[in-house]
């Protein structure tokens, strides 16, 4: 028998997912969760935490952050669970004891606001190994769109796990 330090993982994402999209999965914007995130990143731009700023911006109400995008993400794979339904995460296999998160890119189309109702929708792009296998790449494309605006996001994401 031999010891778990021993054991060699091979791959461990599902790379047969390569190109699935995942349902879109609709959620309502909240000024609290703008308001809290923008806070917990040190953003002091009232855009973010005071309505009558936001609105004499000529904004119709608090401006998300940026970087909101991540919190979309996360009430999605919620979402989705609710549904009995399975996130990109889940979908290719992320597992979170050897998960690293390797970089992100986002392309801003439009502003999101609070009471605004948002779709995420996920796409796998693609799987490569660097370093031998020791460590393997998954690529996601994810697109944050508004019924009249459109898209208001374009995020992709490289998650990573490392076997060695």
């Amino acid at each position: 028998m031999s010891d778990s330090a021993d054991v060699t993982i091979s791959g461990l994402f599902k790379r047969e997912t390569k190109g699935h999209t995942t349902q879109p999965v609709t959620l309502a914007i909240e000024r609290g969760r703008i308001q809290f995130f923008a806070k917990s990143l040190g953003d002091i731009d009232p855009v973010h935490s005071n309505v009558e700023h936001a609105r004499a911006k000529g904004h119709p109400d608090l401006v998300a952050p940026p970087s909101f995008c991540i919190v979309i993400e996360a009430l999605a794979r919620d979402a989705a669970a609710a549904r009995d339904e399975q996130s990109v995460i889940d979908v290719i296999g992320a597992d979170f004891r050897y998960l690293l998160h390797g970089n992100e890119t986002y392309t801003y189309e439009g502003l999101i606001f609070a009471g605004d109702e948002v779709s995420l929708t996920s796409r796998v792009v693609d799987f490569y190994d660097k370093k031998g296998g020791a460590m393997e790449f998954a690529v996601i494309e994810s697109l944050v769109t508004h019924a009249e605006r459109g898209v208001l996001i374009r995020a992709t994401r490289t998650l990573l796990h490392k076997l060695a």
